[in-house]
């Protein structure tokens, strides 16, 4: 996997709670931003998958979504959302 240097800013408070993170993580600030952007890419993905299955074959309805929940909590405990 081949590494890209980028030159970016970030806010104060948001870097110091990366840089904390990273620490806790035992990783670099770099690849705790990485790791961090790699998720938010695959979020995004499976948000559009929806959307587009959604698109297809109508918005899931209220029960759908509630089982979905509950899924996501006992697969991932009690923080999921």
């Amino acid at each position: 996997m081949g590494v890209v240097k980028r030159s970016v800013s970030i806010d104060d408070a948001v870097a110091a709670r990366v840089e904390a993170a990273a620490s806790e993580d035992g990783m670099s600030f770099s690849a705790w931003l990485s790791a961090a952007a790699e998720h938010q890419l695959l979020v995004r993905a499976g948000l559009r998958g929806v959307q587009e299955w959604e698109a297809e074959v109508g918005a899931l309805t209220d029960d759908e979504v509630s089982a979905g929940e509950a899924l996501l909590t006992q697969l991932l405990g009690e923080g999921a959302p």
